[in-house]
């Protein structure tokens, strides 16, 4: 074999590693810290369609919220928020049998909102501890709840569609977030 032949040979076989081996190796914990990693990115960057990717069809939380009001909810707070500064510490997974894991961590959400900088989840001192539930869904690690999210610092200064939907304690908030009311 010549020259010109090893150096196809072996461009082939990094092709084949890196398209088809090495994806096999990378194990679902880390897909899934990737994944979170990845939603944090995508929540600072404003891009609506890239969180959605991470979220399941089949999302359902404490407080209503299903897939649409999600993608509603995070529409409404894009508008709203100048931008985003997200601290993630702590992150654990978990893998349960049957294509089911969660992840743990601590949350800090900083926004600037009118021109101020304020914390939306969390607070200098104190970090959210989150809860998050993953199902594989044709392959990839998708969200199907999330637990813990807690809106402190300006909660009162919010417009009041974003308050509303961000008012965890009142369960009609989040229909009014899931129809769009």
């Amino acid at each position: 074999m010549g020259r010109k032949g090893v150096v196809i040979s072996l461009a082939l076989t990094a092709l084949i590693y890196f398209v088809f081996v090495r994806p096999l190796l990378i194990s679902d914990e880390a897909r899934i810290k990737r994944g979170v990693k990845d939603g944090v990115r995508a929540i600072e960057d404003k891009d609506l369609e890239k969180c959605m990717s991470y979220v399941s069809l089949h999302y359902k939380d404490e407080y209503g919220l299903t897939y649409l009001g999600v993608k509603r909810l995070l529409s409404r707070i894009f508008q709203e928020f100048e931008a985003f500064e997200i601290d993630l510490g702590n992150l654990r997974i978990i893998l349960h049998d049957k294509g089911t894991a969660f992840a743990t961590f601590d949350l800090k959400v900083r926004v600037i909102y009118g021109g101020q900088k304020a914390y939306l989840l969390g607070s200098v001192d104190v970090a959210n501890r989150i809860k998050m539930s993953f199902a594989k869904e044709r392959g990839r690690w998708r969200v199907t709840q999330v637990e813990g999210v807690e809106a402190h610092g300006i909660g009162h200064e919010l417009p009041k569609v974003v308050g509303r939907c961000l008012n965890n304690t009142v369960r009609s908030a989040a229909r009014a977030c899931q129809w769009g009311a």
